[in-house]
């Protein structure tokens, strides 16, 4: 089996969770010395850890270190979220993202009211890596509404977010966290995960640099300050919106022949792909004589809602596909947005409390024991998270016997080959034969999944590391080597 090429390895895994074979190598005694040597490395043996492997074929525990003490997750807490939409949502389930009008559509192609650009959480409206969409959602909507007749909006553009409630961050984040790409604001109507990128190329020596927007458009007004260096001179590029405003500034200097790239976190995203709309309207020669704006939850009553019209719609790929890049990917933001959709489909509200909910009631179906664990978000960035080893094992355990398990295991990073997995775990022995989650925070490395060892033998294991004083690309090597380790061996 291990030499299959990857599209039959990816098929033939979850099946053998199924049916056990026969075991293989050295005994359980030798691993857990050989494990037991690797956590007492200098660096490493400070470090907390948490292992737990089990054979899902018996139920045998064949590797146990701490495994009902609590560790921060990381964002192998994804696993729990997309876990629970799945089984609570349904794998089939779509996002929608609907253009409605207060206004009337006349015969001549005005309509006189404004465009209401309606989010539900879809964290895939934009698609930049490839692969996802057959077009882009904004680009889709657009052609609908030409194809409706329509040529110019008296109105304005609004971007409508009041699908989620009003916070935007999660419990336990921190202010590094919250001016990180990683920690961008929640909110029902998003894009290209609520980051701007500015791309800024050099000229000539003395002159402005030329300052390029991903994705482009007009909404922001561009001060550019940034100059281009000396072929010897150091990049000093930075970009930053001004608070409450539209204006973004960029200043510093890049060298001669060289370009530089700066990210700045949208503060107002459903305002921002409302505008985005806007653009693409443009293009197909929609004129808008209003602006854009943004209207939030409780700002619109019931009455106003009812009497809006239906102009366009966007359907997004099945539910299965946005797990795969919330797992493999390790998309925070989108982890966020599907946590606060099971609040609003299953309890009414999108807020973090009813996602939280509706986690909870998926755990306790489960039969899975929550007394250890603590959960604050979607994605595992809060400090306030806490898993045990055995919690995390069973949970994947019980992933193994539900009928989606096929589905769900492909959402996961392969090691090897995809995902955050892509460069770990790459030896032949290893490659290809780890399906996984992995988590990251300071001093926090972790490791969850599925995993055929060189026999053919089936393992579900989860290896959480916190409290670490080396370095996490030392302690992540670690993690890798007793993965090897139990591959080889068992």
């Amino acid at each position: 089996m291990r030499r299959l090429p990857r599209y039959l390895h990816r098929l033939i895994l979850p099946a053998l969770l199924f049916f056990p074979l026969a075991a293989g190598g050295e005994t359980g005694d030798t691993i857990q010395t050989k494990v037991a040597q690797c956590l007492k490395k200098p660096g490493i043996g400070s470090t907390d850890w948490g292992i737990e492997v089990v054979d899902p074929s018996t139920g045998q525990v064949l590797l146990s270190v701490n495994p009902e003490k609590p560790f921060l997750p990381a964002s192998v807490l994804k696993v729990v979220t997309t876990a629970a939409a799945v089984e609570k949502l349904g794998a089939d389930f779509r996002f929608r993202t609907t253009v409605y009008t207060n206004g009337t559509l006349k015969d001549d192609g005005v309509l006189d009211g404004d465009l209401i650009l309606f989010g539900r959480g879809d964290p895939n409206l934009a698609d930049p890596e490839g692969g996802l969409l057959a077009q882009p959602a904004l680009e889709e909507l657009a052609d609908q509404l030409a194809a409706a007749g329509i040529k110019k909006v008296t109105g304005d553009v609004i971007g409508d977010d009041s699908y989620f409630d009003s916070s935007t961050h999660g419990q336990g984040w921190t202010g590094r966290d919250l001016k990180s790409p990683y920690g961008a604001p929640i909110c029902a109507l998003s894009i290209h995960n609520n980051v701007l990128w500015v791309h800024v190329r050099a000229t000539k020596a003395g002159q402005l640099a030329r300052v390029s927007l991903e994705p482009p458009g007009t909404y922001f007004s561009v001060r550019n300050l940034a100059t281009t260096g000396s072929a010897r001179s150091r990049s000093t590029v930075y970009a930053r919106i001004i608070p409450g405003t539209k204006k973004l500034v960029v200043s510093g200097s890049v060298p001669a022949g060289q370009s530089s790239s700066r990210y700045v976190i949208v503060e107002r995203p459903a305002e921002w792909t409302a505008a985005l709309l806007r653009e693409e309207l443009r293009r197909r020669r929609i004129t808008v004589a209003g602006d854009v704006r943004a209207v939030h939850r409780g700002e619109v009553s019931a009455d106003e809602r009812a009497q809006w019209t239906v102009l366009a719609e966007h359907r997004s790929p099945p539910l299965a596909r946005a797990l795969e890049i919330i797992n493999k990917r390790s998309e925070n933001l989108h982890a966020e947005m599907l946590l606060r959709v099971m609040g609003a489909e299953l309890h009414g509200i999108g807020s973090d409390e009813a996602g939280l909910q509706a986690v909870r009631e998926f755990l306790a179906e489960a039969g899975l024991d929550d007394g250890k664990v603590s959960i604050r978000d979607g994605s595992g960035l809060s400090r306030e998270n806490l898993l045990t080893p055995k919690f995390q094992t069973d949970l994947l355990l019980f992933i193994s016997r539900r009928p989606y398990f096929e589905l769900f295991i492909n959402t996961l990073a392969v090691s090897g080959v995809d995902g955050t997995l892509k460069n770990r775990l790459a030896s032949s022995d290893v490659r290809g034969a780890i399906y996984a989650k992995t988590g990251t925070l300071q001093g926090v490395a972790t490791l969850s999944g599925y995993m055929v060892t060189r026999s053919g033998r089936n393992l579900v294991f989860s290896i959480f590391a916190n409290n670490a004083r080396a370095s996490l690309a030392r302690v992540r090597r670690t993690i890798d080597e007793i993965c090897a380790l139990l591959a080889r061996l068992y």
